[in-house]
């Protein structure tokens, strides 16, 4: 893999972007409270990443596909988590 100044702008930006998720994963693993979260955001957080995830496969863009697939996995772990922690309002 060839790694040019744009490639690996893409990489650094990935990773952060990817990343942000993480936090939140973390708060209700430690917490067990899922209540805050939205799982409609973290939907279209996950769809977007996997269309995103698709356009980088399309576009031979490997930064692209590698930090939309991590950004997948972590919006599907923490809609996952909202939708197994999830507790009624009273």
């Amino acid at each position: 893999m060839q790694t040019d100044f744009a490639e690996g702008l893409g990489l650094v930006a990935g990773f952060i972007g990817a990343f942000a998720f993480a936090p939140q994963a973390f708060k209700i693993i430690r917490g067990g409270d899922a209540n805050g979260v939205s799982a409609l955001t973290y939907t279209m957080v996950l769809v977007g990443a996997v269309l995103w995830g698709g356009y980088g496969f399309l576009r031979g863009a490997p930064s692209i596909m590698l930090w939309n697939a991590v950004a997948a996995g972590l919006a599907a772990t923490v809609l996952i988590l909202k939708l197994r922690r999830h507790s009624p309002q009273r």
